[in-house]
């Protein structure tokens, strides 16, 4: 069985601030007659749940399209990262040695976050990865990385310097994923942003399935 890990996209759905919001607009309906139901929608690159490329923080990066699907599919580790519950501090280079993580895997991190967020609540604090964890992890050239929330960049961050040290090494970031659903343990992931030429991000729909292994 495959878990969705997406959230719906819907007016209800809050984006970081400052993006463009999400408009549905209806253009024909059967209800009113017409001979088919079409609608048109506007929402930025990074509504929902969404994965951010190189060129969102790095100049003349690779775009969305150019992100090598292998990376943000395959065998991931859901990781659980709830110990101060909900005052998080933002996961750091000893926490992660703590996870043994090994060179080329796939990462999620299940906070305390998603079951403040839930789709529609701006935390002040919440947890993200702090910038010697991120150098931690490009160092163990991780396949990607993925968070339950906005932003993998700690708050009060002016610089983006998670962003620009992750994806300036080409590891692709999923953000605003929801794992409330999840337990810690190895799945095999399945994320597919749309092949947006020169875009920075897009949203994605991303599922996991268990595949029975040992939590981690």
């Amino acid at each position: 069985m495959w878990i969705d890990v997406t959230y719906p996209v819907n007016d209800k759905l809050l984006i970081y601030p400052g993006d463009p919001p999400y408009e549905r607009t209806v253009c024909s309906s059967m209800e009113k007659g017409d001979y088919c139901n079409v609608s048109q929608i506007s929402l930025g690159c990074h509504t929902g749940t969404h994965v951010d490329a190189p060129l969102h923080f790095v100049p003349g990066g690779a775009g969305v399209d150019f992100i090598d699907l292998d990376r943000i599919n395959g065998p991931v580790r859901v990781i659980g990262y709830d110990i101060l519950g909900d005052s998080p501090q933002d996961i750091g280079l000893e926490f992660l040695k703590s996870c043994h993580i090994h060179p080329g895997e796939r990462l999620l991190f299940k906070t305390s976050n998603g079951r403040r967020f839930k789709g529609k609540t701006l935390l002040k604090d919440y947890a993200a990865i702090d910038l010697e964890a991120a150098k931690y992890l490009v160092r163990m050239e991780v396949k990607c990385i993925g968070i339950d929330y906005l932003t993998i960049e700690p708050a009060g961050s002016g610089d983006g310097g998670v962003h620009k040290t992750i994806l300036g090494a080409g590891i692709p970031v999923i953000e605003t994923l929801s794992l409330e659903a999840v337990t810690p343990g190895r799945y095999e992931m399945m994320c597919l942003p749309l092949r947006l030429s020169d875009a920075e991000a897009s949203p994605v729909r991303a599922l996991l399935k268990s595949t029975g292994a040992a939590k981690g």
